[in-house]
């Protein structure tokens, strides 16, 4: 349900998200569906592709785990109900790919098993971005400022 990729892999996607401020953090790892969890001094931090946000969700490593190892972190964060059932449905992943929902869920797209497919990771991190950039600029927001993104909830 985790997946690592190429430092590189991870550079070319996340340069769609600089507006976020993922800068100063270190991505370590994915989910099945491209969120990525990034390391900072300030703790862990998890780039959400559906939402747009990027927040500092746990203190440490010990933190992370223990919430991805729940039934909660299973089902919010790892979707796991959305993965399981794309895997009975003959949805199989190369090691570069996670899955994409298409449309994009922020462009009216459904979070459902029939509505993903694979895609290259780095491909999927970097549309997603762009699509969450585009969609504040439409709406007439300027791209937050990454020094605001900095100090976002801690959950």
């Amino acid at each position: 349900m985790l997946r690592s990729f190429s430092p590189s892999a991870f550079a070319f996607g996340l340069a769609s998200w600089s507006w976020l401020g993922t800068h100063g953090k270190t991505p370590r790892f994915t989910t099945a569906f491209g969120d990525v969890f990034l390391e900072s001094l300030d703790g862990w931090w998890l780039l959400d592709t559906i939402e747009g946000t990027l927040t500092l969700r746990w203190a440490n490593a010990v933190d992370l785990y223990t919430e991805l190892d729940s039934p909660q972190g299973r089902e919010e964060i790892l979707l796991e109900d959305i993965l399981v059932e794309a895997i009975e449905a003959g949805v199989e992943l190369r090691e570069d790919e996670v899955l994409a929902f298409m449309p994009h869920p922020a462009a009216g797209g459904r979070l459902a098993a029939d509505a993903c497919s694979p895609i290259r990771f780095e491909l999927a991190l970097s549309l997603a971005g762009q699509v969450h950039g585009e969609l504040l600029r439409a709406a007439g927001a300027p791209a937050p400022s990454p020094l605001l993104w900095q100090h976002v909830q801690h959950h």
